[in-house]
């Protein structure tokens, strides 16, 4: 695939576009809701680094590469919105309870969140990260950029566990029913036949 220096096609910024949208809304958010414990440990300030280098390198592959066409380009903005839209809804959500950055322990939550996609899934944030970090290797099909995504995704997923099990610890029984009703990235497919057949 040829390498430009800029966006060719009319598509091809409006996915950049909404990539910077999704990265300056994300950024601006995490600066300003998630409490910021000074990091201590080197390998979460490394893994913070990481993330900042990823995102980095998304910008550049669309600016260089582009889209491999305007199916592909629509399935990234696509994306790069339903990230936006489900990360500023878990905002919502959470915004009465203090939460801390990915990876960092204080503070710990004082309630549980189970309102807004929280109440479908346990792990909204990661997932809004998650697909803005899929939209570009989706759009441009870049396979350096989608082991990149996966790498980022994978620390998601530790976390995730992690925070599971720091959580159980915290609320016991009442994470233990939350966790059973709820999916940890998706919906639980038996909460979505139950609701359907209790109406």
């Amino acid at each position: 695939m040829p390498v430009s220096v800029l966006p060719q096609t009319p598509l091809d910024w409006v996915l950049l576009a909404v990539a910077l949208a999704t990265a300056i809304i994300i950024a601006v958010a995490i600066q300003d809701f998630f409490v910021d414990s000074r990091v201590s440990n080197p390998r979460v300030r490394a893994m913070q680094d990481l993330s900042v280098g990823i995102a980095v390198s998304h910008f550049g592959v669309l600016m260089l590469r582009g889209s491999v066409s305007p199916n592909w380009a629509i399935a990234g903005i696509a994306m790069y919105i339903a990230a936006t839209l489900l990360f500023l809804s878990s905002l919502e959500a959470a915004r009465r309870v203090p939460l801390p950055r990915t990876f960092v322990d204080d503070p710990r939550p004082r309630a549980l969140i189970t309102r807004g996609p929280f109440a479908v899934i346990r792990h909204p944030f990661y997932v809004a990260y998650s697909l803005a970090w899929l939209a570009a290797p989706v759009a441009t099909h870049g396979p350096l950029i989608a082991l990149f995504s996966l790498v980022a995704i994978g620390g998601y997923v530790v976390a995730a566990r992690r925070e599971e099990r720091q959580l159980e610890e915290r609320f016991g029984d009442a994470y233990r029913t939350y966790r059973h009703g709820t999916g940890m990235v998706l919906p639980s497919i038996a909460r979505l036949f139950a609701d359907r057949t209790s109406h």
